[in-house]
């Protein structure tokens, strides 16, 4: 695998070591019972360790974007281990495949413009047929009233000649006597009725009786007398009397045939206007599925649009979305591959993380998006800023012990280096205008140099004589000027580091931190006695006598505790025997060497 390397700008020779070291100071003068130690001003962190390894963050495959379910590799233009740029083409489809499926695409697209125009062109045609439709319909309706205004005549002339029939003499007198017969038949049936009733006498009801059968005997002899003059059987008439009843009989027939014919027509156009209403309804049926058909043609050119526009959107070419190096791949040239095949796995080699395992009694104390430095074991005295990105929601227990996964995720190493060396541009600047670095400030106004001595330092770097921390050991690529080996004890390093690695594996020490005092009072620990809930340590005044002082106290590392009130910076505490203790003027500092300063 490729390592990622970078230069990392260093902000000024001497003056960040210098400000990081301390200037020059001795330890407190020991004596046999105790120690003496200086209340001093630093920061103190508080953190969370772990081990873990480094891993890369930031990896994604890169799969075959067909729009067709199988195509051919033309050529793979990398190989495993390359270095590659945001948008470096590493892969190629078969160029002459992915234009033949384009212009498949695009045949479809055309054939189905065509059968939304043919579509359409049947739903105007069934619309017109709904229109001719509707006025057969209305043809329908109106021959249908005109045929009920022929036979409502045809029933008048029915009636007239009914009427002129019974308007010659002799039949109307024998059409009233029947009128007359049928009249008294009715009054006799009723009294009849009434001669049954309580009060009635049968000497009544048997004469009704005999009345009725003589006028049942008169009606029907004039019934058939009627019956005679109509069918021209009657001797009591004259020969002209006959013909004119013949005459308005054959007018009777004929008026009754033509409305018997009227009927019938009404029938048959009502039955043509029932049809015509059921071929409207088939007719917009018609329309309706012309409609439906529009729509599913138009919904069929759309879907060919978008499979033609997402195909001219993908490439036959597989780019490099970041830069990175190649980690995987899976394919040659000539291979037939799926749409989806995972052709290349590309890596980020500035984006690293680390997962460590917390302890469920420090667990409660990490926050996502908390800070955390990472320091690699195999590059002493480098650490590395980086970012609480997961904390698992569900613990790993092995053999009793509850512990939870965090990850974090080193910050980028490219935007360190360019704060490093915005940084170190914006104070040689300041050095140009006049002004000194913070930390040599600071050492000036506390009257640790003066400023002269400071300039010099900026100038020259650290005077002769100057001894790194104990323990302390460079970076590889880091070196004192004019020193070799174990002989390197009077020069400040130049800060000039050369190439630098990380590499995926790597074993690392993660600290997370959890609180942070920057620019507080600080004493040893052991400095500290505590009597139930109150703390006190041993003051050790100007005329070398002590006193049990009060004190309020903060947060506490493995060898600093915070003073919030009691003491002054530069009074002299007592360290109990068997501790050991060296102060700087930057007590419980940690010292980063690379990214943004805490």
């Amino acid at each position: 695998m490729k390592v990622f390397k970078i230069l990392l700008a260093i902000l000024i020779p001497g003056a960040i070591l210098a400000g990081l070291f301390g200037c020059s100071s001795p330890s407190d003068e020991e004596t046999p019972e105790n120690q003496i130690a200086s209340v001093i001003r630093g920061d103190l962190t508080l953190d969370i360790t772990a081990a873990g390894n480094l891993a890369l963050s930031l990896t994604e495959d890169l799969a075959i974007d067909l729009f067709y379910q199988e195509g051919t590799i033309a050529e793979v233009l990398v190989e495993e281990g390359d270095s590659v740029a945001a948008g470096q083409v590493l892969v190629k489809l078969d160029a002459d495949e992915w234009e033949e499926q384009i212009s498949t695409l695009e045949d479809a697209l055309f054939t189905a413009q065509r059968l939304v125009t043919t579509k359409e062109r049947a739903l105007v045609t069934a619309q017109r047929q709904v229109t001719t439709k509707e006025s057969a319909l209305a043809t329908a309706v109106r021959l249908v009233t005109t045929r009920e205004l022929a036979k409502r005549q045809a029933e008048i002339n029915l009636e007239t000649a009914q009427y002129n029939l019974y308007a010659i003499e002799e039949v109307r007198e024998v059409q009233d006597e029947i009128d007359r017969y049928e009249y008294q038949l009715q009054f006799i049936d009723m009294k009849i009725i009434e001669s049954l009733l309580p009060g009635g006498s049968s000497a009544d009801h048997s004469a009704w009786i005999n009345n009725k059968a003589v006028v049942q005997a008169k009606l029907t002899a004039a019934r058939q007398e009627l019956t005679d003059i109509l069918t021209e059987n009657s001797l009591t008439i004259t020969t002209d009397v006959a013909i004119a009843v013949a005459n308005k009989q054959l007018a009777i027939e004929t008026a009754r045939i033509s409305l018997e014919d009227a009927a019938q027509a009404i029938a048959d156009a009502q039955t043509a206007a029932d049809n015509a209403l059921v071929d409207l309804e088939d007719a917009r049926t018609d329309v309706t599925y012309a409609q439906t058909d529009v729509e599913d043609a138009k919904k069929a050119l759309a879907d060919a649009q978008k499979d033609l526009e997402e195909a001219q959107s993908k490439s036959p070419e597989i780019v490099a979305p970041f830069d990175g190096f190649v980690t995987i791949v899976n394919v040659a040239g000539g291979d037939e591959v799926l749409k989806g095949t995972v052709a290349v796995q590309l890596a980020d080699p500035s984006k690293f993380e680390a997962d460590i395992l917390v302890n469920e009694m420090d667990i409660m104390q990490v926050e996502l998006g908390g800070d955390a430095l990472v320091q690699v074991d195999a590059m002493q005295g480098l650490s590395l800023p980086a970012k609480v990105t997961h904390i698992a929601p569900t613990a790993t227990i092995q053999s009793g012990v509850v512990n939870y996964a965090v990850r974090v995720e080193i910050e980028s190493l490219e935007v360190m280096a360019q704060e490093r060396q915005e940084m170190r541009q914006q104070m040689m600047a300041d050095i140009a205008a006049g002004e000194l670095p913070p930390m040599l400030q600071q050492a000036v106004d506390e009257g640790r140099m003066t400023r002269e001595e400071a300039e010099e330092m900026l100038e020259q770097g650290p005077p002769a004589g100057f001894t790194p921390p104990e323990g302390f050991t460079p970076p590889e690529g880091m070196e004192f000027p004019n020193m070799s080996g174990s002989q390197a004890q009077g020069q400040l390093p130049a800060m000039a580091l050369e190439n630098f690695q990380l590499r995926e594996g790597l074993t690392v020490t993660v600290s997370i931190i959890v609180a942070e005092r920057t620019d507080v009072l600080l004493v040893p620990n052991a400095a500290v006695t505590q009597e139930g809930l109150q703390s006190y340590v041993q003051v050790v005044l100007e005329s070398s006598e002590t006193e049990k002082r009060t004190v309020q106290t903060g947060l506490s590392d493995w060898q600093y505790t915070e003073i919030t009130d009691g003491l002054t910076e530069g009074e002299q505490v007592i360290v109990p025997q068997g501790t050991v203790t060296t102060t700087s003027q930057q007590g419980g500092m940690r010292m980063p060497f690379f990214g943004p300063a805490r």
